[in-house]
C-alpha cells in the first residue's frame, strides 16, 4: 500500500499541514469565548460564595477563611 506521500508528492503534507492551520485558527475565536465565559462563571461564583453566611457555609463544609482562600483568587486562576 502507497503512503500518501508517494501517491500524493510531498506537495500533500504541506496542504494537510496547512488545512490543520486554518482549522487550529479558526477554533480561536471559540476557544477565546470559551475562556472569557469560564473566567465569568469564576467571577461569579466567587461573589456568591462570599455572599453565603456562616451558618450556610457550615451545612457545605466550609469555613470563612476557605471561602476567603477561594474568593481572594484572580478571575483567571481555577
Amino acid at each position: 500500500m502507497k503512503t500518501r506521500e508517494a501517491t500524493f508528492g510531498a506537495g500533500a503534507s504541506a496542504v494537510g499541514a496547512a488545512k490543520a492551520l486554518g482549522a487550529a485558527l479558526w477554533t480561536l475565536p471559540d476557544r477565546i469565548a470559551d475562556a472569557l465565559y469560564e473566567w465569568q462563571r469564576r467571577a461569579s461564583d466567587r461573589h456568591h460564595l462570599r455572599q453565603l453566611d456562616d451558618r450556610l457555609l457550615e451545612d457545605i463544609g466550609l469555613s470563612r477563611a476557605d471561602v476567603e482562600g477561594e474568593a481572594g483568587k484572580p478571575f483567571w486562576m481555577p
